[in-house]
């Protein structure tokens, strides 16, 4: 058995679909039929502001205080870095001509050298002497050590 909607109820259901339709009247504007109401005054607390997070830098790095020391093998004749060396030459009244790269040794090895140059062999240092690195040289960066020792 089928049921069908009477009229009246029929018209219900078309008006129930075309209030959904409908737009509120703007604000502002008089609504017909509704009594005028007065507007209330806001509550006596006031809303919270929103919370805006901290913003957030990345962390500064930080300079190391001690020099980051060279690794990597050492030449046994001066104790210089072997990255630091380019060439050691001598000659039978121990004199010495080092080559080297000053910026691959650690501190205190470049000063060190001609005393481990001259103590391999029982001598004290008699004269030691060397220039700025490049400095009148084809060879940027590289600085000339020259060791004379002791005689025996």
């Amino acid at each position: 058995m089928t049921r069908t909607l009477k009229p009246a109820a029929m018209l219900g259901l078309v008006a129930t679909l075309v209030a959904g339709c409908v737009q509120p009247p703007m604000a502002g504007a008089p609504v017909t039929g509704a009594p005028a109401t007065t507007p209330q005054a806001p509550a006596a607390t006031s809303p919270k502001p929103p919370v805006i997070p901290a913003p957030v830098t990345p962390p500064v790095p930080v300079a190391p205080t001690q020099p980051v020391l060279k690794t990597g093998p050492v030449d046994s004749r001066t104790g210089l870095q072997q990255a630091a060396l380019v060439s050691i030459s001598g000659d039978v009244n121990s004199r010495y001509i080092v080559l080297l790269r000053p910026e691959q040794a650690n501190p205190g090895q470049v000063d060190a050298a001609p005393a481990k140059l001259c103590g391999q062999d029982g001598r004290s240092v008699a004269n030691s002497k060397k220039n700025a690195p490049g400095a009148g040289s084809a060879m940027p960066g590289v600085q000339i050590m020259i060791v004379e020792c002791s005689a025996a």
